[in-house]
């Protein structure tokens, strides 16, 4: 049972790190601040066709777009 609950905590120290590592786009400024409570928010069609605008543009900087990452589900590893 012991190597089980170490293999956890290695496993999650690891996702810790390769959080910390990953760049957030944060072009949108100040629009980012309420942006989780906004109705665009409750779009998430023009949501992603904002991030390819984005991207097409050349204003996207980063790993992963600030309003993609606040719109997707919670990932189940935080359990």
């Amino acid at each position: 049972m012991n190597k089980r609950k170490i293999k956890k905590k290695i496993e999650i120290e690891t996702l810790e790190e390769e959080k910390s590592d990953i760049k957030f786009c944060t072009e949108c400024g100040e629009i980012l601040e309420d942006f989780s409570v906004s109705d665009q928010a409750k779009n998430p069609d023009a949501v992603i066709e904002n991030f390819h605008n984005c991207k097409k543009v050349g204003r996207f900087k980063g790993d992963v777009c600030s309003k993609m990452f606040i719109i997707s589900p919670p990932s189940e590893e935080s359990d």
